[in-house]
């Protein structure tokens, strides 16, 4: 469920075209912030997904995740025929904020006395995974994990431990975030990181990741969920298999709450330790999908250290940041960037970056800009995420 696309086919395409699914905000009005544009989930409703009365009781973000969690689930061909042996892992990195948002000013407003019951289980992180397994009726592992914008990659990567040391048969993971609130939006453009579109141009150039001109992220929403298993399981039940996790890998900067470190060294840990732990050579990883926000720090910093691990393989790696169209979905967002790489090794196809118009010196790699692009001989794909607070994670697929 993204900006791009309510749906994995339909999200998928959109990348694949590069259609941008930046937009002046429609959710709330945004006259008394200074940025009036994101990218939200157009169309989506959440009584389509559970029913009024029950909608009024949840956050947003736990209506998408279970929409997320149903599509996931219903294409994998599963049953819940033990209860016990499924689990659910879905990271964030705020939980209901919304529902934060709306409590506060209620207390504000009218007092504490007329907060509504339903506040503390509808913010809390957690609240998505319990929701997602409360909808399927599942009961084996399920908690939540949260690294700021990290949170994804990492739930998919924790997700994946359970399934290989046999704690649980199947795990449903992933990740969500919807943040396009006033409050949120708020704090960030306080911090002054938000991006603009170029001068004269429409909103949908705000988010160009790479670019010499980049000033910023946009901000994002969305879930995406995905369903692990052992690949024996799956091939036994002649089940679709989109590509198999190699690995996973998880350091920290332990340096700044929201700047990376100007040497690198938790980055390129991530990446070395994710090349180590899956036994894989530099020349085999064909695509990258960073984390590719759009600010100048992470853009250029991201660059060097795939060209400080990589070495002289660097310049044969298709490198797209599809940030650049879904605008930067926080917890969700390392979910999505791992979908996008299971994906691509699927359909040997990844997306471009768009809005690249201007190249950066230090931004030096093969970011896709043209559009699409074909990678007949694509087998092994790496997405990576670098949050606030320091957290890194990356998780390595393979075509099946």
């Amino acid at each position: 469920m993204s900006p791009v696309g309510l749906g994995r086919e339909a999200s998928w395409a959109n990348l694949l075209d590069g259609m941008s699914g930046v937009a002046p905000i429609q959710g709330f009005d945004p006259e008394r912030i200074e940025v009036k544009l994101a990218a939200e989930m157009k169309g989506f409703d959440p009584e389509a997904v559970v029913e009024k009365r029950e909608a009024r009781k949840m956050d947003r973000c736990s209506i998408t995740a279970i929409a997320a969690a149903r599509e996931a689930w219903a294409q994998s061909g599963l049953a819940v025929d033990d209860p016990e042996a499924v689990g659910v892992v879905i990271g964030s990195a705020f939980g209901g904020a919304a529902t934060i948002q709306a409590g506060m000013q209620t207390m504000f407003e009218k007092g504490p006395g007329r907060i509504g019951p339903h506040l503390h289980g509808a913010m809390l992180v957690d609240t998505p995974g319990f929701e997602v397994a409360h909808d399927l009726g599942v009961i084996g592992p399920n908690f939540s994990v949260t690294s700021a914008c990290a949170s994804g990659a990492h739930a998919v990567g924790v997700a994946s431990d359970l399934v290989r040391h046999g704690e649980a048969d199947v795990v449903l993971a992933g990740g969500v975030d919807t943040l396009i609130t006033e409050y949120i939006m708020g704090g960030f453009c306080t911090m002054k990181v938000l991006g603009s579109p170029l001068e004269g141009r429409g909103s949908e150039t705000a988010s160009r990741p790479f670019d010499l001109t980049r000033d910023g992220f946009v901000l994002g929403e969305g879930a995406t969920v995905m369903v692990l298993e052992r690949e024996a399981d799956a091939h036994a039940r002649g089940a679709e298999i989109i590509a198999e996790v190699v690995t996973w890998s998880a350091t920290n900067d332990a340096f700044h709450i929201a700047a990376p470190r100007e040497d690198c060294v938790g980055i390129e840990r991530m990446f070395r330790t994710l090349l180590r732990k899956g036994s894989l050579a530099t020349a085999d990883v064909g695509y990258i999908n960073p984390h590719g926000t759009g600010t100048q720090a992470n853009d250029r910093l991201e660059t060097a250290t795939i060209r400080s691990v990589f070495g002289d393989a660097a310049d044969g790696i298709a490198v797209s940041s599809t940030k650049s169209m879904t605008g930067h979905q926080m917890g969700a967002a390392g979910a999505f960037e791992v979908a996008v790489a299971a994906l691509a090794v699927r359909d040997r196809v990844v997306p471009p970056t768009i809005n690249l118009e201007t190249p950066d010196p230090a931004c030096d790699l093969d970011y896709v800009p043209e559009g699409r692009r074909e990678l007949p001989a694509l087998e092994t794909a790496v997405s990576c995420s670098i949050g606030l607070g320091g957290h890194n994670g990356a998780v390595a697929l393979r075509r099946v």
